[in-house]
Formats: C-alpha cells, structure tokens, sequence
C-alpha cells in the first residue's frame, strides 16, 4: 500500500531518506508555503445547531495555540460538531424511549452506530483523537532546526 505523501521539510528533517535532489525539495518547500491557510477567521458557519456552535468555538479555542485548524478545515470541523450534537440527541432519545420498541430494537440504536463510526473518522481526520494527535506530532515540523544548512 502506498504511503502518505509527506512534508519537504520532513523529508529534509529526516536526512532525504528518498534521495530527492536539492532542486525537487526546494520546488515543495515553496509549494508547501504558498499552499499555507489563514487560520484568522475562525467562525462557525451559518446554519449548524446551537450547540454544535458551541462545541465549535469551545474546540477552536482548546485548539488555538497548537494552530492545528485553519480556515479550510471550517466545514469539517462544523461537520464534526452537527454530528456529536445529533449523537447526542440520539443518546437522549434512547434514555427516555429505550432501547426497544414493541419487542424490536430500537432505529435510534443503529443511528448511533453508524454517527459514532462518522464522528470516529472525523475526529480521526481533524486530529482530535490521541492516536491521530501523536502521529502529526511524529510528522510535525520541528521550529528548533539549524537555518544554516537547509539540505
């Protein structure tokens, strides 16, 4: 299976382990910094639920130093938000109805199957998760590089 494309800067971090030439490294480092995002505008988009709002800013915010999210990732993240607020209402649903219905299970017990497994891959995506969180640490650019010798 093929691996995930990685950053210039790690691929120099690391030594060059795939023999690039100075010339193809310098070429992604400055395609990497023309592709960089504002992360200035932070704001939840119109339209999502008043508590999934609120889980928004409160996730931005915890978020805000490691600048892990930017102003593309805005509707994901509102995605991500929508979805654990409707799990939630699932979850509220099923305490006060049960988990059965007239001897059958219960439809809101396979809704919350299947928003857990969405909300899981977004979260996974975004970098929320421990997992996820470590191995964009294992990948992260390291600020205490030696500007003198960039190859």
């Amino acid at each position: 299976m093929p691996r995930t494309a990685q950053s210039a800067y790690l691929h120099v971090l690391q030594g060059n382990p795939n023999n690039k030439t100075k010339k193809e490294l310098s070429r992604r480092i400055h395609n990497e910094e023309r592709m960089q995002v504002s992360a200035e505008n932070m704001k939840p988009p119109f339209g999502i639920s008043a508590g999934a709002e609120k889980e928004f800013k409160r996730i931005v915010k915890l978020f805000e130093p490691t600048q892990l999210f930017n102003e593309a990732d805005v509707a994901e993240l509102a995605m991500y938000c929508d979805l654990l607020m409707e799990y939630k209402a699932c979850n509220t649903r099923l305490k006060k109805h049960g988990r059965e219905k007239d001897g059958k299970p219960s439809p809101d017990i396979r809704l919350k199957m299947q928003l857990s497994q969405q909300i899981d891959r977004l979260a996974r995506n975004l970098g929320l998760t421990p997992t996820a969180r470590a191995s964009m640490a294992v990948n992260a650019k390291d600020e205490e590089t030696d500007d003198d010798d960039d190859f």
